[in-house]
C-alpha cells in the first residue's frame, strides 16, 4: 500500500511552534522576574520555597491562558502569531497547535526555573518532550513509561540519543490526533464547531505544568545522585 504523501508526519504542528514559541532569552527573562519577586514577597524563603513558589505561579499562569484559548478568537492578545498558527496548520490542528504551544512556552519557563540552559539543543528538545509527552498522558495516551518517574526520565533522555527530531515528530502527531478527538467530544451540539472546551485546555495545561516540576525534580536527583540510577536501569 502507498503511503498517503500528504499525511502529515508532525512537521506541520513542529513548524508553526518554532514560528511563534517563546526565545530561550525570553523565558530566562521571564523567570528571572518571578524569582525577583518572589524574593521581595517572601524574603524568609530558601532557594527551594522560591522555586516552588515561581513554579506555580507559571503554570497557574499558563494554565489560564490555555482555559482562553478553546477558540482561536480569544488567542491572538495572548499568543502572538496566532495568524501565523492557523495559516500554517489550519482547521482544528490550529488548536490543538496553540495548546501545545502554550505548554511548552510553560514547560520552558519551568526549566529555566529548574537551572536548564534552554541553548542547549538536547535541553530544549528535552524540554519538547516532557511538555509533548505530559500532554498524551493527560489525554489517556500512554507513551512507555510515566515521565514523572525515573524510568520515565531515562525513556526522554533515550530519544536524545535517537533520531529526535523523528520522536518529537511522532509525538506531535499523536497529541494532534487525540487533542481533536477530545475537542470533539466537547464541541458545540450537533458539531458546530470542533473547539475544545476551557475545561478540557486548563486541566490539560495544568496537569502538563505539575508532571513537568516532577520530571525535573527526578532528572536533577538523578544527575545528584548517578549510582542510584543502577538500581532501577
Amino acid at each position: 500500500m502507498t503511503e498517503n504523501p500528504n499525511k502529515d508526519d508532525g512537521s506541520l504542528m513542529l513548524n508553526a511552534i518554532r514560528a511563534i514559541a517563546i526565545s530561550p532569552e525570553k523565558a530566562k527573562k521571564m523567570v528571572d522576574q518571578y524569582k525577583h519577586s518572589a524574593k521581595k514577597l517572601n524574603k524568609q524563603c530558601n532557594d527551594n520555597e522560591i522555586e516552588k513558589i515561581v513554579s506555580k505561579k507559571i503554570i497557574a499562569k499558563y494554565s489560564r491562558y490555555a482555559s482562553l484559548s478553546g477558540g482561536l478568537s480569544a488567542v491572538p492578545g495572548i499568543v502572538p502569531g496566532i495568524g501565523t498558527v492557523a495559516a500554517m496548520v489550519g482547521g482544528g490542528t490550529a488548536d490543538a497547535t496553540v495548546c501545545m504551544k502554550i505548554q511548552i512556552d510553560m514547560t520552558m519557563l519551568l526549566a529555566v526555573n529548574f537551572g536548564w540552559d534552554l541553548t542547549d539543543h538536547d535541553a530544549m528538545y528535552m524540554t519538547i518532550l516532557i511538555a509533548v509527552a505530559g500532554g498524551l498522558e493527560q489525554l489517556g495516551v500512554q507513551s512507555g513509561a510515566p515521565i514523572a518517574s525515573k524510568a520515565g526520565v531515562k525513556m526522554l533522555q533515550q530519544y536524545l540519543k535517537g533520531a529526535t527530531l523523528e520522536a518529537v515528530k511522532q509525538f506531535f502527531t499523536r497529541f494532534g490526533i487525540n487533542f481533536t478527538r477530545k475537542a470533539v467530544e466537547k464541541s458545540m451540539p450537533f458539531g458546530i464547531g470542533v473547539v475544545a472546551g476551557s475545561s478540557l485546555n486548563y486541566g490539560l495545561t495544568r496537569y502538563v505544568g505539575y508532571e513537568a516540576v516532577k520530571c525535573f525534580t527526578i532528572e536533577r536527583q538523578m544527575r545528584e545522585d548517578p549510582d542510584e540510577e543502577m538500581e532501577w536501569a
